[in-house]
């Protein structure tokens, strides 16, 4: 029986979740290199009047840890210059990374969200059913090992059995793959409160518009079936659909998410800017 797409939380608070949940970039970097990419994210439906609505910034900047074995990925979402937004739904949303530099997999992550309400959460790899620790960053709980990863140095967390990636390692791991149509993988993701199994596929190859030029690109399908405390699995949104480029680096082009009130896309505003950091 094919299993029916069931929203999990109130209407009011989706739009800033589906963002978050639609963000899946990472990259693989050096201590030495940095990325930075940018992007706009649109919206089109019932409360656009159909048309395309730009309603938010996102930037992306990746960069080794020196000495830790961790890369780091930080995601900024961010409404200010949109005023029609702003007067309804202001978006402040910043979601950081830490990963195995060499697997991708998760050591630890934190968000940031600021909306009608706040909060500063950071979450660290154990052996829960979730997959993750999570502390309270504005009730003081988790300060001091949020201190250790702004300062370039690794809390110490227990040796975990099994690989587990969060929101961006997935993307992550996607963009170290040998792609071609018609490739599966099955990837196991949490987002802080439970565990994910995802099943990506590479659907096909396509040229993508991107300013005013066709760019190569792969198209890739993410499901995701939500694993519950008992054991159950339940869809956890529509299918999500991300294309990534077809040169070595496999930047992220384009994302697209549908949703019961309309099309969230999320497109690259330009080329990737790389820095060569001071970090060592």
């Amino acid at each position: 029986m094919r299993r029916q797409y069931r929203p999990t939380s109130r209407l009011r608070t989706r739009p800033l979740g589906l963002l978050c949940g639609v963000v899946l970039f990472s990259t693989a970097v050096t201590a030495e290199r940095v990325e930075r990419l940018d992007y706009r994210v649109n919206y089109r439906g019932v409360f656009s009047l159909g048309v395309d609505m730009p309603i938010a910034d996102l930037s992306l900047e990746s960069h080794g840890v020196a000495d830790t074995g961790l890369s780091e990925a930080r995601l900024e979402i961010s409404s200010h210059d949109y005023p029609q937004v702003e007067s309804l739904y202001p978006i402040r949303y910043r979601f950081r990374s830490w990963a195995e530099s060499g697997s991708g997999e998760l050591f630890a992550f934190s968000v940031f969200e600021q909306t009608r309400d706040g909060r500063h959460r950071l979450f660290l790899r154990d052996e829960s059913a979730s997959g993750t620790r999570r502390h309270d960053l504005r009730a003081g709980d988790g300060r001091e090992q949020m201190a250790q990863l702004d300062a370039g140095t690794r809390p110490r967390v227990a040796a975990l059995p099994g690989p587990l990636f969060d929101r961006l390692g997935l993307v992550q791991r996607m963009r170290l793959e040998d792609l071609h149509t018609g490739a599966e993988y099955r990837i196991p993701v949490t987002n802080g409160r439970q565990r994910f199994s995802y099943r990506v596929r590479v659907e096909e190859e396509q040229w993508l518009g991107l300013g005013g030029s066709a760019v190569p690109a792969w198209k890739l399908r993410f499901d995701g079936v939500a694993i519950n405390a008992d054991g159950k699995r339940e869809v956890a949104h529509l299918p999500l659909y991300i294309w990534l480029s077809q040169t070595a680096g496999r930047t992220p082009l384009r994302v697209e998410a549908r949703h019961a009130i309309g099309l969230f896309s999320i497109e690259l505003g330009g080329r990737p800017t790389e820095i060569i950091s001071a970090r060592r």
